[in-house]
């Protein structure tokens, strides 16, 4: 078909007009004998300068001028690209991206001519960069969320998963291929398979919080996992899978157990602090009469024996008391500075069956730091642990225990936040050896592996109150010998307070409505040949100090009364007299009572129920 003059003319006008650059390239010299000027005009370039420029090269921005040159080495290697991108200034400085297609004349074999066609696509590679950018962005966040987040297919295969999810499963690409979520049977025990289901649907659902056990580097560890489901969609409406997004939440299932733990306990302790207030009241009557008995009774009388016996029910009623107390989490009852060693030494020679084929091996550093604490918890709680390390041992063996003091940097790590200093205490057995699967049990109360004829189970949860008591740590582990008890108590000095001296009292006032306790100290200060005036209730006892302030040498105040408490009592009486020693007497926890009132220094306290020994000790 012949083209004519106005079809050439058109055509031209059609090419000139084009949004791209047309070039006729000649090869391999590089020459430029055609170039549509409207387009190198909309890209900022004039048609005097194309025409001056000796080939397409001096278009190309320095820094691709060497991969423009190897694509022309190219060429002549038969290599042909369809297309190459680059930059390129404009006669307005202005750099843009471009990209070149080709179509090759040859004659021959060899290739003479290129048409190239350029076109901007500044915006379009601005477009890419942003994609890119974002899926950078979001793949890193995909592989470094502290999530674990895993693409499932249809038929629950895993197709991809994260960094977090590598860093907890143990041999991930061993078990991948093989893994089916809907085989999991720890998934199919919490239901959590049929909330995949729904999310298959298209729904997306919550997680809520399971428990899973996996392996790492060999051993069972369980953890706690809680998050969010949502189908996987790509170009059809249907979920070609569905993706998973878990958060470890094993700290945060540790902290509420440790709370409702702590809250169970803090009911208990509430009804036990109750129950014994009002049995030690008892208590302190049995106890004090019996004694009071036992100092008319002569020594021959053969009822001597009824009255010991009856104090001795009461003093081991009190014990029973302050176990149930301890492991109620109470605070101490008769805390004191003291040498851990003592209570250890007391143990040895009280805990039955430490006989002698039972070595006993000790290795106790001295040291000025002292444990605060209660002498009697602590001489239960090793008391405690070595009856269940003799019966472990069984025929003979050999109970290792060391005492050392350490300071903060060599404390494990998660008591190291706690305590500035401590002291250790290890007690090694050489017996049998735990069950480490029993090891998560051994302090709950009524759990025991033996006979429950014989054992009430109660022995180590007893001796892990009284040491949560004393702000302290206690643990049992699997050892080379046998069982190893490891027991961290906080350590300090003892500050070097002055001895206070206690007067002798002629007339006292005794301020309790438990009849028992009133009758037992007028009787033993009536027999000393002191003056005892008794009141039943606060308001009394106020009105008479009111009247008289200097009228009594000294004051017994229950901190429990009818009308008002004890601590308004005492907070009236010091207005009336500063210094008139006044004695605390209660039958619940008084700590915090005694940290109030620390600058007091007429202020003296007995706990019920207590015996005519602690008056003398208290009043001499």
């Amino acid at each position: 078909m012949e083209i004519s003059f106005n079809d050439s003319f058109r055509l031209k006008e059609l090419i000139d007009n084009l949004p791209d650059v047309i070039l006729s390239i000649d090869y391999p010299s590089g020459i430029i004998r055609y170039a549509n000027s409207m387009a190198l005009q909309r890209l900022g370039f004039s048609t005097d300068k194309v025409n001056k420029l000796r080939d397409l090269a001096h278009f190309v921005l320095p820094r691709y001028r060497r991969k423009y040159f190897q694509l022309w080495r190219d060429i002549h290697e038969g290599i042909l690209a369809p297309y190459f991108t680059f930059e390129v200034k404009t006669i307005e400085d202005k750099i843009i991206w471009v990209e070149q297609k080709n179509i090759y004349i040859k004659e021959g074999d060899n290739v003479v001519r290129i048409h190239a066609v350029i076109r901007d696509i500044t915006e379009r590679k601005k477009m890419e960069e942003e994609m890119l950018q974002a899926f950078y962005f979001s793949e890193n966040l995909f592989l470094h969320s502290p999530y674990i987040i895993l693409l499932y297919d249809n038929d629950g295969y895993i197709k991809r998963q994260n960094m977090t999810f590598r860093a907890i499963a143990e041999h991930v690409d061993d078990m991948i291929p093989d893994y089916n979520v809907w085989k999991d049977k720890q998934i199919q025990k919490y239901g959590i398979d049929l909330i995949f289901k729904e999310v298959l649907c298209g729904r997306i659902m919550d997680i809520p919080r399971f428990p899973y056990t996996v392996k790492i580097k060999g051993e069972e560890v369980t953890y706690y996992f809680a998050g969010k489901a949502f189908p996987y969609m790509r170009s059809s409406r249907e979920p070609e899978g569905f993706v998973v997004m878990l958060e470890d939440v094993s700290a945060r299932q540790k902290r509420e157990e440790e709370t409702l733990e702590t809250k169970r306990l803090e009911s208990v302790g509430r009804l036990a602090r109750g129950i014994a207030h009002e049995f030690n009241n008892i208590l302190a009557g049995i106890s004090g009469f019996a004694e009071i008995l036992l100092r008319k009774l002569p020594p021959d009388d053969s009822n001597r024996y009824f009255a010991t016996r009856i104090f001795e029910a009461a003093s081991k009623a009190a014990t029973l008391t302050n176990q149930l107390l301890g492991f109620a989490r109470g605070q101490l009852y008769n805390p004191s500075y003291l040498d851990i060693r003592a209570p250890i030494m007391y143990a040895i020679g009280a805990t039955p069956n430490l006989h002698n084929r039972i070595r006993i091996k000790k290795e106790f550093e001295e040291s000025e730091y002292k444990v605060y604490g209660d002498v009697n918890q602590l001489r239960q709680v090793f008391i405690e642990i070595l009856r269940n390390a003799a019966e472990a041992i069984g025929a003979e063996g050999e109970i290792e225990i060391k005492v050392q003091y350490l300071s903060n940097e060599l404390l494990p790590s998660d008591v190291r936040k706690k305590y500035n200093k401590c002291v250790q205490i290890d007690i090694t057995d050489s017996g049998h050896g735990i069950d480490e699967a029993i090891l998560p049990k051994v302090f709950e109360p009524y759990f025991t592996t033996k006979d429950p004829l014989k054992h009430s189970g109660m022995g180590l949860a007893i001796a892990f109150g009284h040491i949560k008591n004393h702000e302290g740590h206690i643990a049992l582990s699997r050892d080379e010998k046998g069982t190893k008890v490891t027991i961290l108590l906080p350590a300090i000095k003892e500050p070097d307070l002055a001895i206070l001296k206690k007067p002798r009292y002629q007339r006292i006032l005794v301020v309790d409505d438990n009849t028992e306790t009133c009758l037992l100290l007028r009787s033993y200060f009536e027999d000393k040949g002191a003056f005892v005036t008794v009141s039943n209730n606060g308001q009394s006892a106020v009105e008479m100090l009111q009247n008289a302030p200097n009228r009594f040498d000294c004051i017994f105040l229950d901190l429990i009364l009818p009308d008002i408490n004890g601590r308004e009592v005492l907070n009236r009486i010091r207005n009336f007299n500063a210094t008139v020693p006044v004695f605390i007497m209660s039958g619940y926890d008084m700590s915090s009572f005694i940290s109030e009132h620390s600058n007091d220094q007429s202020l003296f306290f007995l706990m019920k129920p207590f015996n005519l020994g602690d008056l003398d000790v208290l009043l001499k």
